[in-house]
């Protein structure tokens, strides 16, 4: 578990700075491979692609990076820049627990978020970076989506458009550069779309009494897909499926790759499949960036489907 400390500063903290993206990496020594391999986390998109672009840095260096967003730090007892950041508590802690791992939010700017993993000695380093990496990751993970849903409401919210949505018994957050489809509206189908690079996201309803099992959500996005997104489907063996509780509403998640062999295209999607009493709800999303990156917009679209409103009669 990641111990949170927490640092009481008397002035005004400058804003965080760097890419949504990035991580800086600071230790005395640079193992770029064990953090990779231990941190890093790979979307399919369809193609592997790392959440996080690691910025590698000497401790010595650390004073130019203090302003970014993302920091792990990592080090032993013996390393000042490590030792310093610690109380005597914590350096105690780590002697007991060989080593430890510790959060800290706008230390040095706001919006700021901090890992920092200290080791008794060199020795047990790599070990405590193997243990911890995927928590590490997480953490991470979880910065670099608030960072995305920050800039992405900064820049505003169209509420025209979400009275729009509401005739259709719900709403998401979007603005202007969105347009709504609704030519399949009779057919509880509708969905959202925007361009460069493109990105949609639909939503579907129909009676169902029994709650969606995961063979049954595979075969109805293919079936949705092929009838209202001329013939997408999904790539099986790259989808994961897993139960969620959402908006007040139980269901399962779906991650993963969709493809369109007719016009030669693909890239990541995420479904919700949720249950409201006898009614089967279906919010989806995809993005098509071919040959660019794709994890930052299809985080947005997350963003944006995780401020799903069902408008009950």
């Amino acid at each position: 578990m990641l111990a949170l400390v927490t640092t009481l500063v008397c002035i005004k903290l400058v804003r965080s700075t760097g890419k949504s993206s990035d991580v800086v990496v600071v230790a005395s020594t640079r193992d770029e491979g064990l953090i990779d391999e231990n941190i890093q986390i790979y979307n399919y998109v369809p193609q592997a692609e790392g959440v996080f672009t690691f910025i590698f840095a000497s401790d010595t260096a650390l004073e130019a990076y203090k302003k970014h967003h993302a920091i792990f730090m990592y080090g032993t007892l013996q390393d000042e820049f490590i030792n310093t950041m610690l109380s005597q508590e914590a350096r105690d802690a780590t002697v007991n627990d060989t080593f430890t791992v510790f959060k800290l939010k706008d230390l040095w700017a706001s919006g700021q978020t901090i890992v920092l993993l200290a080791a008794i000695n060199r020795d047990h380093l790599a070990r405590g970076i193997e243990k911890y990496g995927q928590l590490i990751g997480q953490t991470l993970e979880e910065n670099h989506y608030q960072r995305i849903k920050k800039h992405y409401y900064d820049a505003g919210i169209s509420s025209r458009m979400k009275d729009r949505l509401k005739k259709y018994g719900m709403t998401i957050d979007i603005n202007t550069a969105w347009m709504i489809d609704s030519t399949h509206k009779d057919n509880n189908f509708i969905f959202v779309h925007t361009h460069f690079p493109d990105r949609s996201i639909f939503y579907y309803k129909e009676p169902r009494k029994s709650p969606p099992n995961d063979q049954y959500a595979l075969a109805k996005r293919d079936s949705l897909t092929k009838d209202y997104y001329t013939g997408d489907y999904l790539l099986k063996e790259l989808t994961t499926v897993e139960p969620i509780e959402f908006a007040g509403l139980r269901g399962i998640r779906m991650r993963g790759v969709w493809q369109n062999d007719s016009l030669i295209a693909g890239g990541p999607f995420i479904s919700y499949f949720l249950t409201d009493g006898d009614t089967l709800y279906v919010i989806d999303g995809i993005v098509f960036n071919p040959g660019e990156r794709k994890t930052d917009h299809m985080t947005r679209i997350e963003v944006i489907m995780n401020s799903f409103n069902l408008i009950r009669s």
